[in-house]
């Protein structure tokens, strides 16, 4: 899918018309390398017809008309996710990779939480815990993070015993 095709599609999806996309897109006041000037809307119209092609430095414009990221604008296929995601992972550095397995850690380690409660002695417990599994989608990230951290030390200190 080309990039004026999914910016379309994106449109669609957010029933917003091509001359409204271009109105908020001019309010954004973007210059043009090679004129220095705004794009005029039947510019806009030519690039949303793939009658010419966009130019790279209107797409954080264009991203933020369509409340998106940049990258949502080229990665909408799997095949396209999946080689972005190979692309990233070839180049990315020690600290990105960190970051990475540190949110897929937490994310499984949430995953487990939500699958596999811990059975309770007593029914009070029980309700505590269901509360607690109930409202961990709502946890900030950091937040679950620390908890997790906490319970293991906690656990660790239990098994020494």
């Amino acid at each position: 899918m080309e990039v004026f095709e999914r910016i379309n599609t994106i449109l669609k999806e957010k029933k917003l018309t091509k001359r409204e996309f271009a109105k908020k897109l001019q309010d954004l006041e973007p210059k043009l390398h090679s004129t220095g000037e705004t794009p005029s809307e039947k510019t806009i119209y030519k690039y949303l017809n793939g009658t010419i092609s966009i130019k790279i430095e209107l797409i954080p414009y264009i991203a933020d008309v369509l409340q998106i990221r940049e990258q949502d604008l080229f990665t909408n296929d799997t095949k396209s996710r999946k080689k972005f995601f190979q692309n990233i992972l070839k180049t990315a550095s020690k600290e990105e990779l960190d970051i990475l397995k540190n949110k897929l850690n937490l994310k499984i380690e949430e995953e487990n939480l939500l699958k596999e409660p811990k059975t309770s002695y007593n029914k009070k417990t029980s309700n505590l815990e269901k509360d607690l599994i109930s409202l961990l989608p709502y946890a900030p990230k950091p937040l679950l993070k620390n908890f997790v951290t906490k319970l293991k030390e906690i656990k660790d200190f239990n098994d020494s015993l």
